[in-house]
């Protein structure tokens, strides 16, 4: 691929580079194994130093859209192109806006700039994607990484927030929710106009080290009520993680914990899980309790641009 650097424009060369990158991407003009240019080359083609070069690429590679190649080369990690009829419609809508406000003799790049803030201040009015989970705290940290990755305004709500704005004719059409809590999301929102998006999300190296050190023969799962329908899956993947295969692992609702102090005083379970959905109900005196180990879990990069695509967030 050609880079088309705007030297005179506000935006930084290297958010260019990586923006021509993941528009490429959405559009399938490059697509998974693609090879992308040497830096060097990049270089020689727009005048920007190398240095910047670099640092776009490797802001990439470490959001997982590029990954390495045979030969020190780098290449497209994922495909993940918006629908050709969406591709489609953005291109002719495009062309229809450029061809009008030439008409009344405005620059289509200065109208653009003056498009882009007026937008940004009505989704901020009036938001057009959110990410949802059951914890309004997760929801929150989770809908800010999102944003600022995909720098667009993503709000975080809790379910019962979620329910409520859809209740008052709410206008969010993109519904961002962690996979293993998307079913719950697509039953309350059935029948209303919007698009649930699942992403991946799996354990931090934090969590992975607390796993592989326990030494343990029986072990509680705490879960938040939703979550306990999953509870199997959700075991068979902490098992991978942990070098004890043969503890026995039972599971509960967190709302079924009358009593934390009592809980982690009997001696059934050598260790108790908190999943993150469940942590805000455990006291915060208990939390730092040897016998607890709070699960901590992220979102999956390749996951979250294939979602960004879904999410119609296509630049």
């Amino acid at each position: 691929m050609e880079f088309q650097i705007e030297k005179n424009s506000p935006v930084p060369f290297i958010k260019q580079i990586q923006e021509q990158i993941k528009l490429s991407i959405a559009m399938g003009v490059l697509k998974r194994g693609d090879i992308l240019p040497p830096i060097r080359e990049v270089e020689k083609q727009t005048g920007i130093n190398r240095g910047q070069i670099h640092r776009a690429y490797l802001a990439l590679y470490r959001s997982g859209l590029l990954s390495p190649a045979p030969g020190k080369r780098i290449a497209v990690a994922v495909s993940a192109a918006a629908p050709d009829s969406i591709n489609k419609k953005c291109q002719q809508l495009s062309k229809d806006i450029s061809k009008r406000v030439r008409q009344i003799g405005i620059s289509p790049i200065a109208f653009g700039r003056y498009l882009s803030r007026h937008v940004q201040e009505d989704e901020r009015r009036s938001p057009f994607i959110a990410y949802v989970d059951s914890d309004k705290e997760t929801a929150l940290r989770r809908a800010e990484q999102v944003s600022r990755l995909w720098h667009a305004c993503v709000v975080g709500l809790s379910e019962e927030e979620f329910i409520l704005a859809l209740g008052h004719g709410s206008k969010l059409r993109k519904i961002l929710v962690n996979h293993l809590y998307a079913d719950n999301i697509r039953q309350v929102s059935r029948g209303k106009k919007v698009d649930i998006v699942p992403i991946e999300i799996y354990y931090t190296e934090h969590t992975i080290r607390a796993l592989e050190k326990i030494r343990a023969s029986s072990i509680l799962l705490l879960l938040p009520d939703h979550a306990v329908s999953s509870a199997r899956f959700i075991v068979e993947q902490l098992r991978k993680w942990m070098k004890c295969k043969e503890a026995n692992i039972s599971w509960m609702a967190i709302s079924k914990v009358a009593d934390f102090g009592l809980l982690l005083s009997d001696s059934e379970y050598d260790r108790i899980l908190v999943s993150p959905g469940a942590r805000k109900s455990v006291p915060g005196q208990l939390q730092r309790s040897s016998r607890l180990i709070l699960l901590q879990m992220e979102l999956d990069p390749i996951g979250l641009e294939t979602a960004r695509i879904l999410a119609g967030v296509i630049l």
